[in-house]
């Protein structure tokens, strides 16, 4: 007879048990690699959605899944920091458009190229087949279970 398992154990081999704790780890990743630029992921997410294009603060909270306080506190930081800007639109003067400055431009392409390398690094100890099985397993659970899931 083996030993009897523990509720301890019964938890901790537990797969949402194993997600949560690989997502505080990823979390502390992120955080150290956009530690410079004094940047969140959630930070980067949006400057990423605004790159390239201005976008209401609406249309960035849909495209990110976050509430409309979410992305105010988060766009006042941008702007505080000088990565980003709001104007208003011109095809809808009661709106207003985040914009990247030069600034935030640069950060975006910095900030991205040291997430890569510091998520390669996360992932070492899988082979590239298993990181993409990862990723294709992971987007599948993300498409299914988040309600403000929207693909860009």
């Amino acid at each position: 007879m083996g030993e009897p398992t523990s509720a301890a154990q019964l938890v901790t081999s537990a797969t949402s048990h194993m997600m949560l704790r690989l997502g505080d780890a990823a979390r502390a990743v992120i955080g150290d690699a956009l530690d410079s630029w004094s940047l969140t992921g959630r930070d980067l997410r949006v400057l990423s959605v605004a790159h390239g294009e201005g976008l209401s603060q609406r249309e960035l909270g849909r495209l990110t899944g976050m509430d409309r306080t979410t992305m105010v506190a988060v766009v006042d930081k941008l702007e505080r920091l000088g990565y980003a800007h709001r104007e208003r639109d011109l095809a809808d003067r009661r709106k207003y458009l985040v914009r990247l400055t030069d600034a935030g431009t640069t950060v975006v392409d910095e900030a991205l190229d040291r997430l890569a390398k510091a998520e390669a690094e996360f992932l070492s100890p899988l082979s590239a087949a298993e990181q993409r099985q990862l990723n294709r397993l992971l987007a599948r659970l993300y498409e299914t279970h988040d309600p403000t899931c929207d693909p860009l």
